[in-house]
């Protein structure tokens, strides 16, 4: 038995922070593939042992940091669009989000999403709420549901597409993000 009568200590929230955000890195930085313990430690400056203080296995640190990129990186920028009233102000703020988002680490998760049924289910979650928030800002511009869904679905085509392309330019993803916005706030769609 421990000396601390075999009881874990409960380790840090910003310990664990530390090796969440890591991991993003190492996604980014390495792709699926990099993301190791290893790596991670690497990344943090720690040992395995100090890893393991901070989660008790890898699979459970893998299951927190695919919802901690969800949180952080989806739903927390999302409530944050949610905050601007105006529908085209809040579509503009959509695109300064989408130009500003993690991509290499995003490339990443779709590839690990494609080896692990768990890391999918909230990567599909997180595109299909991304996506009708964008069908519910277009529709609150626009007026129209049926084109707010096409917008809003080929909008995402964008992004998933420059994540997984291997020609980026953030500046043609930007004039193709607001040119998109554009012709979808004209009058039937003209220009």
């Amino acid at each position: 038995m421990a000396a601390d009568g075999g009881k874990r200590k409960v380790p840090t929230r910003g310990a664990q922070l530390r090796y969440l955000e890591a991991g993003l890195d190492v996604l980014g930085g390495r792709g699926y593939a990099g993301l190791k313990l290893a790596t991670v430690c690497e990344a943090v400056g720690a040992t395995s042992g100090s890893f393991y203080h901070a989660f008790p296995s890898w699979g459970e640190y893998t299951s927190e940091l695919i919802h901690y990129w969800r949180e952080t990186r989806s739903d927390r920028l999302i409530g944050n669009a949610r905050e601007i009233t105006d529908p085209v102000e809040r579509l503009e703020f959509l695109i300064d989000i989408a130009l500003n988002l993690p991509h290499d680490s995003e490339a990443a998760i779709r590839v690990w999403a494609a080896h692990d049924p768990d890391v999918r289910a909230v990567q599909v979650e997180a595109d299909e709420e991304r996506r009708q928030f964008i069908a519910d800002a277009y529709f609150a511009a626009t007026g129209d549901r049926e084109l707010s869904e096409r917008h809003a679905t080929v909008a995402m085509y964008m992004l998933v597409g420059y994540e997984s392309g291997t020609r980026r330019s953030r500046d043609d993803l930007a004039w193709a993000f607001r040119t998109f916005v554009e012709h979808g706030l004209s009058p039937a769609g003209e220009e």
